[in-house]
């Protein structure tokens, strides 16, 4: 009955120390959070943008937001910018009625296969935001994550 026990317990053992193969676990995001800061300010103080439309360059027909799909007062502190798997650079415009001002983000692709029996996904970090008209931008975060509140801030 002693070897019994043993033998039991060896199997539930075995069987709790098992790894939870869950798919559907991965955090990772394929878009990067901006959010928009005044400049010149003593303090970080977070900016309402109002943009007539955010789109990425050489994609027609498709834009992340424009003045009609803002709710209210057409205004908003934070965008999502889509990165993709094929390129490791993207270009945004962000067009106003006087300026239209450009963020280019660069970045890197990573091919994660975290169990046999999941699929494939790709994570993202970033390496390098440019911009030539806003007046500073700033990567708090290079890993585009679900947990990860903001990845860029904008100034301007």
């Amino acid at each position: 009955m002693k070897s019994g026990s043993f033998i039991v317990l060896g199997i539930w053992l075995l069987l709790a120390c098992q790894e939870i193969k869950d798919c559907g676990l991965e955090s990772s995001t394929d878009y990067a959070i901006a959010g928009y800061y005044v400049a010149d300010s003593a303090e970080k103080t977070p900016r309402v943008a109002k943009f007539n439309k955010v789109y990425e360059v050489g994609v027609s027909n498709y834009y992340i937001s424009n003045v009609e799909d803002t709710i209210a007062d057409d205004s908003v502190q934070l965008v999502g910018l889509p990165v993709y798997d094929q390129a490791e650079q993207v270009t945004y415009i962000f067009e106003t009625d006087s300026v239209d001002y450009e963020l280019d983000i660069l970045y890197k692709p990573h091919l994660r296969i975290y169990y046999d029996n999941c699929d494939p996904v790709f994570s993202f970090k970033l390496d390098t935001v440019l911009s030539t008209t806003f007046d500073s931008v700033v990567v708090v975060n290079p890993a585009l994550d679900r947990v990860v509140p903001e990845n860029i801030e904008i100034y301007f």
